[in-house]
């Protein structure tokens, strides 16, 4: 008898153990912000970034795992940025509250109806189809009298009168209504993406209610901003890198929760863009259970989320650095039973293409003390230490060379020692300067009346020691000036 449930123990042990390994395993980090661009410490030019991330199981759900302590929390996180490794100097994991109450929720979701909405690449459904029912699944989380949602479409026409016509409604089954009455895309239909944007984020302004959570987009697209107002598109629509620009500030000054969700691949669809109009990383996918899973991850508040702040590689030492630059980030973090845990997918930051960057934060007064207490002193050569010495000093002998060395080229005779000053022969009428040979001294001749004692009026430079002899000139007529 004990034979046997030993082998139904390990028959039982040998199912069990792979699944369990493999739910284990399953547990991923979902970035809940894309990086930002925060001021390690005052007066400081070094870049820092802050994200935020949260753990998940395989189907997006929020999970607890078991993390180092708080002091030990940070050595325990590594991140990849551009591919080089650099360790926090500050992490700390934000418990989550399960039993609070959800605060209210309002939520514009903004779906993309332009042409190519109806190719049919997800699981052999159209885009657009795709798009629908994983928002179905999310109304399916929607609670009726607490929540508002808006279930809207854009193309390329009547997109800002469509966008502030927004109905929000209050109910799961006024929610649904609005799904199902979305238009069907049409061929002729282009994307104003960006126009869309800055609409979405304008209504969900007019709409936030006092005391509500924070008000969430999601931005549902298949392409990049594509307008043609001589083909009938409206006219005005924001178009080119500044129209980007323009939408991007929006969605930044707002504060909401953005998530856009590009359906395509990475070779159809531009993620930069999509990175800046977003304050997640943007998800980009062909595959449905993804796209599910997104709408999934973007209902979960962000109480229970680990913070972490990490300075910036040497390359990218200074603001100035990362004009035009496109960082690419990874997480990695280390549970104690020594399991590892990476990010679902990379995030991206995305610098101006020509200006300096500004810092988008502060580091908060905790982040700025483990900023000074991990401070790398010794990065890099010693020498950059006495950079600032070395770019004084580089001045000071370009403006040395610049005030001595032109003068000398363009103007040689009044800078020879051996010629008195001043040489210039037309502050004395008929006097020229004489030519010197080489090995001989210069001379110069004297005015009227100033001849050196004993010698001829080719006499040589006098010194300070000489007699001055002042002889009067006959018929000298005081009234009479140089000029006359």
């Amino acid at each position: 008898m004990k034979v046997f449930f030993r082998i139904a123990a390990v028959v039982l042990a040998s199912i069990g153990c792979p699944q369990g390994f493999a739910q284990e395993q399953a547990v991923s980090l979902d970035f809940l912000t894309k990086p930002t661009l925060i001021e390690c410490e005052p007066q400081s030019a070094e870049p820092c970034f802050r994200m935020k991330f949260n753990f998940v199981d395989a189907a997006g759900k929020p999970v607890n795992v078991q993390l180092p302590p708080a002091d030990q929390l940070a050595s325990h996180v590594e991140i990849q940025i551009d591919g080089q490794n650099v360790k926090p100097f500050y992490a700390a994991a934000t418990a989550g509250t399960p039993d609070q109450a959800t605060p209210p929720q309002t939520a514009l979701l903004l779906f993309d109806v332009s042409g190519s909405m109806l190719k049919t690449d997800l699981g052999g459904q159209s885009r657009f189809d795709a798009a629908k029912g994983a928002a179905a699944e999310y109304l399916k989380n929607f609670s009726d009298g607490q929540d508002l949602v808006a279930i809207v479409p854009f193309a390329s026409r009547d997109v800002e009168s469509t966008i502030a016509a927004a109905h929000f409604v209050s109910t799961r089954a006024a929610a649904e209504a609005e799904l199902d009455a979305l238009p069907r895309p049409e061929a002729r239909n282009n994307t104003a993406l960006y126009s869309a944007v800055r609409a979405a984020v304008d209504v969900l302004r007019q709409q936030h209610r006092s005391g509500a959570g924070q008000p969430r987009l999601l931005l549902l697209t298949d392409g990049a901003n594509d307008v043609h107002p001589q083909s009938g598109d409206d006219q005005g629509l924001l178009a080119g890198a500044g129209g980007l620009a323009t939408a991007a500030a929006a969605v930044q000054q707002s504060g909401f929760d953005v998530l856009p969700i590009g359906l395509g691949d990475r070779h159809s669809i531009d993620e930069i863009t999509m990175a800046r109009l977003g304050t997640r990383p943007p998800l980009i996918t062909l595959d449905v259970n993804d796209l599910r899973k997104a709408f999934q991850l973007v209902q979960f508040s962000q109480d229970g989320s680990l913070t972490v702040a990490v300075q910036a590689p040497e390359s990218l030492g200074s603001r100035t650095m990362l004009v035009g630059q496109i960082v690419h980030f990874r997480a990695k973090v280390t549970l104690p039973d020594g399991s590892v845990r990476v990010e679902n997918r990379q995030a991206l930051w995305v610098a101006p293409p020509i200006a300096t960057p500004s810092f988008e934060g502060e580091a908060t007064e905790i982040e700025q003390r483990a900023f000074l207490a991990n401070a790398r002193l010794d990065r890099g050569s010693p020498l950059l230490f006495l950079r600032p010495f070395f770019v004084f000093a580089g001045f000071a002998a370009l403006l040395a060379i610049l005030w001595f060395g032109p003068p000398r080229l363009l103007w040689p005779d009044r800078y020879d020692n051996r010629v008195a000053r001043p040489v210039r022969p037309e502050y004395w009428p008929g006097a020229e300067l004489p030519s010197r040979r080489e090995g001989q001294s210069g001379f110069r001749q004297a005015p009227p009346g100033f001849e050196a004692a004993a010698r001829g009026a080719r006499a040589p430079m006098r010194s300070p020691g000489e007699h001055t002899i002042v002889q009067a000139v006959a018929e000298f007529d005081p009234n009479k000036t140089r000029l006359s």
